[in-house]
Parts: structure tokens; C-alpha cells; sequence
């Protein structure tokens, strides 16, 4: 099956995957990640696949930046699918079609699991399932299908196109719903963090959790371009590249970078990350591009326009960047509906 059918199919699923397909697909996963070049992904002291994605050397190729996903199957996939010729990109190919030339770039900013806003009953449902002992109810089942689906359709394109496609960690990239390594448990219309947790637990066992957890902590949590660096969240502090790279030894680095709330970042800690990452020649036109906190338009300005988030949870859109060409917010976030 190619790959846009197999999308096709799981984002049509009203099933849940298989214990052991489950486990397979997420250990071959984690040994992509792991397996990643040097020559994008810079290695720790100790030799393992660190927390930045590298191009800002590589040659240029444009590039999409996807926001938050949130168990959202069918915007994923009409980003996979969307004739790039709309933007003058690719020659009338799509998306997938793009990935598979190497022809294009596509980063992800994380945030798979719990539809959030978007289906706020049925979390409210689930909450009063758990609250009768069923963390695996009607409602919860729901929604994990729709997380379990995406979940699968992201680990398949990034298999398929390792060296094109990029998914970034995000807050809620906590399968455990843990509260160290830079995580910290998640709850907002229910105890969405614990109930995910209990529903998997219950459903897959110990295995499966363990496998999904280690793909976590195996994703990359910054990508940096000649024209712009991408993280879930807005960066905290200023971070030396090599404390990137060695995250799994800095959980603040963690912390910051899929954590920061509005105004609690330091004044000028995004364009001294741009400046440390990029040089000061780039820094000065690049721009830092992040999720994470819901914006009510298409986009939200920060730091004196040096971030901008692009998390607009009742869109699909994506950002686009082109080589040589600096990045212009109302023009360059665009729709994908």
C-alpha cells in the first residue's frame, strides 16, 4: 500500500491498531530518530542523536511549518495531500510527492494527543466515564482512536521521508503524564493527562506505554534554517546550541522550549536563540516560528515581531518559507482547507 492510501485508511479508521502493530511501528519509529544523520542532527558527547535539527548549512529547500495537531487526522492529511502548485511549489505535485523528490521540507511542532477545545464534550463525557471507574468509555474510546490514528499516520510519513519530514516535541508529547525530564502532567476540561495514561495502561499495558514514551524522548525539540528556528513553545531563556543538542541532560532546555506560556519568557531570549543558533548576520531578518499557545486570529507576534506563533486551533493552515525570501506573516501563513 503507498503511502497516501495507507493515510487515507487510518484517517478513515474508526478502529484502534493492534497491541503488537502498535508496538512494532513505534520500535521502528525510535530507531529512525535514533538512526538520524550527524549531517542535520548533531550528536551528543555520548554519541547519540541530539535535541536540534540542523539546516541551516544544508542546501535550501522550501519549507512547511505544521502547528499543533491534536488528534486532528484530517488536517494532517490534507496537508499531506495539497497541490503545491497553488503556491507555485513542486511542478503541481503534492505535498507527499514533494517529500519523496526531497524537494521539500516539512516540520511539525508537536502537540499530537487530546483534541482539546475541539471536542470539549466528549472530553466532559470521558470525565464522567473515569469518574465511574470505565477509563476505557465510549467517549474515551473515541478519542483515542482519533489520537492512536494520527499518532500512526505521523510515525508512517516520517518512516517513509526520515530525512524530509520532522515532528518536534511538544508538552504533550507525555504519554506517562510525567513530572520530570522537562515534562509536567497536563489536565485542562478533564484530567486529560492521567486519563490517557489509565486508558493506554488498561487497553496496551506496560509495553506499549514504555516504547511510545522512549519515542518521545527520542523526538528533536528545535529545528533552525538559514531564515528560522522552530520549537513547540516560545523559547524561556537564552540556550547555547550545545545545551540543545545535549537536552537529555538539561531538562530546563526541555522545559522551555514546550512549556513557555505567554510573558513568561525572558525579554529578548528569542532573538538571542536566533542570534546563537543562526549567526548575527541571519538573525537579524529570521524569524522564530512556535505553537503552543492558541492565537484568536491566524497568528500571534512576540518579542517585538521576532516570534510568531501560528497555533490557530479552529484553522488548518500551515507557515511557508521559501528560499531567499524572508518570511512575512500575513502573506506566508497560509490556508490549507
Amino acid at each position: 500500500m503507498d503511502v497516501l492510501a495507507e493515510l487515507e485508511q487510518l484517517a478513515a479508521s474508526r478502529a484502534l491498531p493492534a497491541h503488537d502493530d502498535l508496538l512494532s511501528r513505534t520500535e521502528a519509529a525510535i530507531a529512525v530518530l535514533e538512526d538520524e544523520p550527524a549531517s542535520y542532527r548533531p550528536r551528543t558527547d555520548g554519541g547519540t542523536a541530539g535535541g536540534l535539527l540542523d539546516f541551516t548549512d544544508a542546501p535550501e529547500r522550501p519549507l512547511l511549518v505544521v502547528p499543533d495537531l491534536h488528534g486532528r487526522t484530517e488536517f494532517f492529511l490534507h496537508v499531506m495531500r495539497f497541490p503545491l502548485a497553488r503556491w507555485g511549489i513542486g511542478g503541481g505535485t503534492t505535498v507527499l510527492d514533494a517529500l519523496a523528490r526531497h524537494a521539500l521540507r516539512v516540520v511539525c511542532v508537536g502537540d499530537l494527543f487530546h483534541s482539546e477545545r475541539r471536542c470539549k464534550e466528549r472530553w466532559l463525557s470521558a470525565w464522567d466515564e473515569y469518574g465511574r471507574g470505565d477509563c476505557e468509555g465510549a467517549a474515551m474510546t473515541a478519542e483515542m482512536q482519533e489520537n492512536l490514528a494520527l499518532y500512526q499516520m505521523v510515525l508512517r510519513v516520517k518512516g517513509a521521508f526520515p530525512a524530509s519530514f520532522h515532528f518536534l516535541k511538544g508538552n504533550h508529547e507525555n504519554i506517562l503524564n510525567e513530572s520530570e525530564r522537562g515534562n509536567h502532567p497536563f489536565r485542562k476540561f478533564a484530567d486529560e493527562g492521567n486519563m490517557v495514561y489509565d486508558f493506554m495502561a488498561s487497553h496496551y499495558g506496560d509495553a506499549v506505554l514504555h516504547v511510545m514514551s522512549l519515542w518521545e524522548h527520542a523526538l528533536p525539540v528545535c529545528a533552525a534554517f538559514p531564515s528560522c528556528v522552530v520549537s513547540h513553545a516560545e523559547p524561556r531563556e537564552p540556550y547555547r546550541r550545545k545545551q540543545i543538542v545535549a537536552y537529555h541532560d538539561h531538562p530546563a532546555v526541555v522545559e522551555g522550549l514546550t512549556w513557555t506560556a505567554n510573558d513568561e519568557a525572558a525579554p529578548g531570549s528569542v532573538r538571542e536563540n536566533l542570534r546563537m543558533l543562526l549567526g548575527a548576520s541571519r538573525a537579524k531578518t529570521a524569524v522564530w516560528l512556535a505553537g503552543h499557545r492558541p492565537t484568536g486570529e491566524r497568528y500571534a507576534l512576540r518579542q517585538d515581531g521576532a516570534l510568531v506563533q501560528i497555533h490557530s486551533p479552529d484553522r488548518e493552515q500551515v507557515a511557508v518559507l521559501l528560499p531567499g525570501e524572508r518570511f512575512d506573516a500575513e502573506r506566508d501563513i497560509r490556508p490549507i482547507a
